[in-house]
This record gives C-alpha cells, structure tokens and sequence, in this order.
C-alpha cells in the first residue's frame, strides 16, 4: 500500500509502498478513505512526541473509511461498513477503562502514535476501537469526528457541564475551536468566540457565536468584562493554553466559574495564582479527547445535522507535507483533510 512515512524528525514524510497491515482475530482492517491533519500531527512530524513515536513511522489519527477485512473472533462488523476510528486503545481492564474512561487507561495507546496511523491507504485497529455510521456524508469530513469534534464535546459536556444560559469563552477558533462553538450553542449557552484571526471569528460567527473578539484589536479580559456586566463568564475552553492567553483567560472566569484547558504547549508551562483560585474557587481542568460512547453521539448528531464538521481544505495523500506545513503555520481556518485513494 502506499503511505506516507516518517523517517527523521523535522524531516518531509516520504511517499513510500509499504505492507498492507495484517488482521489479527480481534482486529480489522479499514480502507482509509479520509484523514484529519490535526496540529497534534505536527507535533508527531517535529518530534515533539518523540517518547511515544518509534521511527519510521505513519501518522494519523483522524481516521474514516470502509471495512475491508474482519478478524476471526470478531462480531457485529462486516465488510463494507463505513465508520470511523476511535483512535485511543485502552487495556479494557483497568478502573478507568471499567469505567468509561478509557482516553484516561493507565496504559494507553493510539493509532497515529504508538501504531501507524491513517497517512496511508489502509489502517488496523482493535473491532472494539470502530464506530460505524450509516449516512451518506464525505469520508473526509466524517475522519475529523474523533478529535476534532469529539475533543470539545467531551470538554463541554462531561467536564465543563455547561448549562443553559450559561456563558461560554472559547479561547482560539480552529479545528476544535469551530466545533466547541457548535456544541456550545447546541447545548443552550451563549457563546464568545476569541482568536487573533479575522477569518476565524468571521467562521465563529457563522457557526453560532454570539460575540467574538480579536485579540489582537482588543483587550480581551476588558471586552469579556464589558459583555458580562463586569462578572465574567461561567466556562472558559482554553485550545490555545498558552501563558499569554491564560494570564487573561483565567481572570475572565466569573467566581465559581470553570476553566478547561484543551490546548497546550509542551515546552511552555503556565503558572498559576493560587490565591486567586482560593478567593474565587475558580476550577481548572485539563481534558483528554473523549471516550468511545461520547464518540458514537457525536456521530450521531452529526448524522442529525446538529453538528457541522468544518473542513476548509481537501488534500491526495501524497500532499500531505504541504497540508502539515499549512497546519504549522495556521494558514488554514477549519480543518485539513486527505482525501485518500
């Protein structure tokens, strides 16, 4: 098959034919149709993830596509079957995993990481890892479920419990952000949207925010402030993470208000005031894409029309190296995705 292969860090990928994966009896192996280019890819291309990685290696974790082969022990999946990949594969045994926390198993791996992942024309996966779905919607626009749109629905829903009427600030529109947009709305909140990127709060908007703010034209915690009658909003989904969005993103938070990080940077810590946290019992909390059940009712609301999977650029497998550049330098508002055949 061909694949597009990681050979050194900060190096191009090199389309390469490689071995078709072979199918053990609890696995199976899809035809990929779509990939998702997520910045965590990035990462994976410039060595930021090294501790995971074992070189060569094929990226991709954003994966949709057609059953083509079925393990011998497996049941309730045929050939043919369209679906997507839960790209997180937990032990099964520990009391996370027992406990629907498997992005949380103790042992964790994941496709596009420790395994190859969908830069290529065929992935393998656990059976238990597929979530299928029955509507006719492009496969590129469906692979970009399990993170990208899947990420903030668990943020927003399980972590941040955001409630009706409630004000939602969701720090840095792109491929998460657009969708925590969506979801917010969805879920009855009113919605801030913040990014340095016209493009992007003009996306925002499109998608349901109430308001947006360029924070670059603005001072952002002064707007926030002006906008809540000087309180603050109830949840903040920080995909930035950065010390500089979050020395204003903390303080915008209403007292008792909750703070999930979703973004980061590796090589950046934040620091944290910790008697601000204790004078307005402020809560933060980071958040780990999603489990496999929140997965599958994404894909459901997605098959619903509730969610809109924003994909700004379709790309063949073999430009892959300039969808990852386009993605390093955020050149793209929306996701990127591989159309692949």
């Amino acid at each position: 098959m061909r694949a597009m292969v990681l050979h050194e860090y900060g190096r191009e990928l090199i389309l390469e034919e490689v071995s078709d994966p072979s199918c053990g009896s609890a696995e199976i192996v899809m035809k990929v149709e779509g990939c998702g280019m997520c910045y965590t890819d990035v990462k994976v291309v410039t060595g930021q993830l090294s501790d995971f990685i074992e070189l060569p290696h094929i990226p991709g974790h954003e994966i949709a596509g057609r059953v083509v082969e079925v393990g011998k022990d497996v049941k309730g999946i045929e050939v043919g079957q369209k679906g997507v990949c839960y790209f997180l594969i937990g032990c099964g045994d520990c009391d996370r995993c027992r406990t629907a926390n498997e992005n949380l198993c103790y042992s964790l791996t994941r496709i596009g990481f420790e395994f190859p992942g969908g830069y290529a024309q065929y992935v393998k996966l656990p059976a238990h890892n597929f979530c299928g779905f029955d509507e006719d919607i492009p496969f590129e626009r469906m692979a970009i479920l399990p993170d990208a749109v899947a990420t903030p629905f668990h943020a927003l829903t399980k972590l941040a419990r955001l409630a009706p009427g409630e004000t939602a600030l969701i720090v840095g529109i792109g491929g998460l952000g657009v969708h925590a947009v969506q979801i917010a709305r969805l879920m009855g909140g009113k919605v801030l949207a913040a990014d340095v990127k016209q493009e992007a709060l003009e996306m925002a908007r499109e998608h349901g925010a109430d308001m947006v703010i360029n924070t670059r034209a603005h001072s952002p915690l002064e707007y926030v402030k002006e906008q809540t009658h000087g309180r603050g909003v109830d949840v903040v989904l920080e995909g930035v993470g950065s010390p500089e969005t979050m020395a204003w993103t903390i303080p915008a938070m209403r007292k008792g208000g909750r703070l999930i990080i979703m973004g980061y940077d590796p090589f950046n810590p934040v620091p944290i005031n910790a008697m601000d946290m204790h004078n307005n019992e402020w809560s933060i909390q980071g958040t780990k894409v999603s489990n496999k059940q929140e997965l599958a009712e994404v894909i459901r609301l997605v098959e619903q029309g509730k969610i809109d999977p924003v994909v700004s650029q379709v790309l063949p497998l073999e430009d892959a190296n300039e969808g990852l550049q386009g993605v390093k330098e955020r050149r793209v508002t929306g996701r990127t995705a591989m159309k692949v055949s």
